[in-house]
């Protein structure tokens, strides 16, 4: 973290050059608007405590405890603490009357204390134009190189027995995304986003590879009690998969996994401050996530997607403090349950793809301009 640091403000200036040239290129921008110009540092530290780190079934769980089956799980433990670090840097150009251009580069990471096969990293950049009366454009681009999925049983690996047939599921993560704000009188901003997303897996899993569009409103109203928000969104998502990896025999049944689905997602949250002292705050959230998919595999030899349906909901508290202007912390709770539905072709007592986790976390940022 420190030669991080140390190595930031070169790319401030950089960062800070890009939005100055962009700045003095929009029609009737005050030129550089030298008067508005940021470049901030935010160096982030979370801990992390996941109870089931891969989402496993509970039939999952206890066959590991088991180790009966060995070759099908590539982890020490089931859960995990994890270390996830972020440094993000932000550039902004304000040339006043909410005219506003800024820049946001981030990275994350995950590390995990006893099972390292499942760290992961991640790199962001986002765009946004702000407008008058709070109408905003923003453009974000998300890429995660390598996410550890489990190990999956490959039915192309016909040179070892059936019940060691298990390899390494990983895949990239691109997504790209758009979105539209406005206020709506007083007290209410809607949003309007697309998403675009591409997960790339490795070549033992290439069937699974996949691409999703995603549409979402969104209603914010940012008048609660003067002191807080209230959050609701619901949106429709299409994933398809490419469902074959080319070795295909004319005639025949295919042997291969198709995970298209399709859906609905929604979600509500609330953010309220309970107090102020000085420059101290204190405050709250709680938000719920809901996510259905209907499975669309075409392949009744593909028992455990063919017919399959599956409901997935999250409950997330948080509780905030802040010492302003710099510092802030984040102590939460989180409850992911998956029930998954599968079709007449599944085994009667299989619970794959069914699961439920609990996540704890602290998580400390610090803020400062460079």
């Amino acid at each position: 973290m420190t030669r991080r640091v140390q190595g930031s403000p070169r790319l401030a200036l950089a960062l800070t050059g890009i939005l100055c040239a962009i700045g003095g290129a929009v029609p009737g921008a005050p030129a550089l608007a030298a008067q508005g110009k940021s470049v901030a540092l935010t160096v982030g530290l979370g801990t992390v405590y996941d109870s089931n780190i891969l989402q496993y079934s509970d039939l999952q769980l206890v066959d590991f405890e088991l180790g009966l089956h060995p070759v099908r799980y590539a982890v020490e433990t089931t859960d995990d603490g994890i270390l996830a670090p972020s440094l993000a840097l932000t550039g902004q150009i304000d040339e006043g009357h909410g005219r506003r251009h800024s820049l946001r580069l981030r990275y994350e990471g995950d590390f995990h204390g006893r099972n390292p096969t499942a760290d992961m990293h991640s790199w962001s950049a986002n765009w946004r134009e702000s407008f008058r009366n709070d109408r905003q454009v923003s453009l974000g681009y998300y890429f995660m190189p390598r996410y550890y999925l489990r190990q999956l049983q490959d039915e192309d690996w016909t040179s070892v027995p059936a019940s060691v047939r298990y390899r390494r599921a990983e895949f990239s993560l691109g997504i790209l995304s758009a979105t539209y704000g406005q206020r709506l009188g007083g007290d209410f901003l809607f949003d309007l986003g697309y998403q675009h997303e591409h997960r790339g897996y490795n070549p033992d899993f290439v069937e699974r590879t996949s691409d999703l569009n995603q549409g979402r409103l969104g209603l914010t109203y940012d008048q609660l009690g003067r002191r807080g928000s209230l959050r609701g969104y619901g949106g429709y998502r299409d994933s398809k998969a490419r469902g074959v990896d080319g070795d295909e025999i004319a005639g025949q049944p295919s042997d291969d996994q198709d995970v298209s689905y399709h859906g609905a997602v929604a979600g509500l949250g609330v953010r309220y401050e309970f107090a102020r002292s000085g420059p101290w705050r204190w405050g709250g959230d709680l938000g719920y996530e809901f996510e259905e998919r209907d499975y669309t595999s075409p392949n009744s030899f593909d028992k455990y997607h063919y017919g399959r349906h599956d409901q997935f909901q999250a409950v997330e508290l948080g509780l905030r403090s802040a010492l302003r202007p710099h510092l802030s912390m984040r102590a939460s709770y989180r409850h992911e349950n998956n029930a998954a539905h599968l079709g007449a072709l599944a085994p009667p007592s299989t619970d794959t793809g069914s699961y439920h986790g609990h996540l704890f976390g602290l998580s400390f940022e610090w803020t400062g301009d460079l």
